[in-house]
């Protein structure tokens, strides 16, 4: 990825709904696309969730339809993953230490985030 990436963290105990996912994930993202490519838009994002089903929702689709997000279905008889799975949480699991709480393993996280370098990515 060239563009924004997203590092948002979730309290304990918050419920993770599709008007959640709109507001919190997709809407500051795509802003922040806007906001980065103003003559571009958003017309080339092609987003590729996985079947959560916060994320498949009609209100998640309608919402990205209306901002013109390419929605990618995922392949027939794929696992339900996205492919950061493959390969992103497992480096970032073997690059943070223990944490004590929940906040300094989200410090960490960004840290290691913005740690990597685009060709990495």
């Amino acid at each position: 990825s060239t563009g924004p990436v997203l590092i948002h963290s979730v309290k304990c105990g918050q419920t993770i709904d599709h008007q959640y996912y709109i507001n919190n994930c997709l809407r500051p993202i795509i802003d922040e696309i806007k906001s980065q490519q103003p003559s571009l838009g958003i017309q080339s994002i092609k987003l590729h969730p996985d079947k959560g089903k916060s994320h498949i929702h009609e209100d998640v689709v309608s919402y990205l339809q209306s901002e013109d997000v390419i929605i990618m279905p995922p392949p027939s008889n794929s696992p339900d993953l996205a492919p950061c799975y493959f390969w992103l949480f497992d480096l970032i699991k073997q690059n943070l230490g223990d944490q004590d709480d929940s906040e300094s393993l989200h410090e960490a996280v960004i840290k290691f985030m913005k740690s990597l370098k685009k060709e990495e990515y």
